[in-house]
């Protein structure tokens, strides 16, 4: 965590289980994700429990280089970590009631160590975006963020990029490190 000032703990007591974390990578595959999504930010999680400390569940390719290419469980200090985000942000989904949290929540916890998958949204994938788009709208039918269409080298169709979550209605912006409008 970037410091222990007071203001610093208490926005971070505001967070709380089943709010999205974003981050703006540092990676070359971050660089390419925002160049096709036009965001700040590379990288979306969401949060799985707040004590004894937060936890973030996202699909990863790097985060962990003992799980490699699947869905994790990492710490606020790990999926901040400055090696892999220069800027994160925490956001409020406030279209979930509290019980679509906790059932989004534990399926997604079932999901640990299923294989990443970079793949357009007419073949099985599965990347951060969609880790949490897949679940969420099984719990919420309405949730319809905007895929792009990309094309790139290998990559070419709809793709679900953090932006689409970032500019989402009805979300509340809780936490944004460095202080600065996501």
């Amino acid at each position: 965590m970037p410091n222990s000032d007071a203001s610093y703990k208490e926005k971070f007591s505001l967070i709380q289980v089943g709010d999205w974390i974003f981050r703006n990578g540092v990676q070359t595959d971050s660089f390419i994700v925002k160049k096709l999504d036009g965001s700040v930010f590379s990288h979306i999680g969401m949060i799985v429990s707040v004590e004894p400390e937060i936890k973030i569940i996202h699909a990863t390719t790097n985060d962990d280089e003992n799980k490699p290419n699947q869905v994790i469980i990492s710490t606020l200090t790990e999926f901040t970590d400055p090696d892999l985000a220069q800027m994160y942000a925490v956001a409020r989904p406030n279209f979930l009631s509290d019980k679509q949290k906790k059932q989004i929540i534990e399926e997604l916890l079932t999901k640990q160590g299923e294989e990443f998958i970079l793949a357009s949204r007419e073949q099985e994938h599965l990347y951060c975006t969609t880790l949490l788009y897949d679940t969420i709208v099984k719990y919420q039918p309405d949730f319809n963020p905007e895929w792009k269409h990309a094309k790139f080298p290998l990559l070419s169709g709809d793709y679900l990029f953090p932006g689409a979550f970032a500019n989402y209605p009805n979300i509340t912006w809780i936490y944004v490190y460095p202080d600065k409008t996501p």
